[in-house]
């Protein structure tokens, strides 16, 4: 009987160690790339958060050393409205890190249009008074 036992046990193992081990392979893929879609969330975020910092730091700092002046004397033109945009993006591109302008690249193609839209974007913001996320 107990070899009976024995070899009853051994068949049962047989068949279910491999299925045992089906389940433990795709719950670890499973958690792999739950992890690393959790990681390139986080990642993005912080990103995304840097921009927005670097856009309202490009934003004020053309208000304050380029467009308050223009507004004073009456010369705010189409053209220097054109120009302190090109400053403010230029400012902020020298604000973003390696990672954030390839992150921007290759998330919505051309940084200069990203930019220039949150640029836009956040001198209305500033125009209104609104406070952004991240600067709470």
């Amino acid at each position: 009987m107990s070899d009976f036992l024995t070899t009853l046990l051994q068949a049962v193992l047989v068949a279910v160690v491999p299925v045992c081990a089906a389940f433990i392979g795709k719950g670890i893929k499973a958690l792999a790339i739950y992890l690393g879609q959790r990681s390139e969330s986080d990642v993005a975020k912080r990103l995304l958060d840097a921009v927005a910092d670097a856009v309202s730091t490009a934003v004020t700092y053309t208000s304050q050393t380029y467009v308050d002046a223009l507004k004073k004397s009456g010369e705010f033109t189409k053209e220097n409205q054109e120009f302190a945009l090109k400053v403010a993006i230029a400012k902020a591109k020298a604000l973003l890190t390696e990672d954030a302008i390839k992150y921007l690249e290759g998330a919505y193609g051309s940084l200069e249009r990203y930019l220039e839209g949150r640029i836009e974007a956040e001198v209305r913001n500033q125009k209104m008074g609104v406070i952004t996320l991240g600067k709470i």
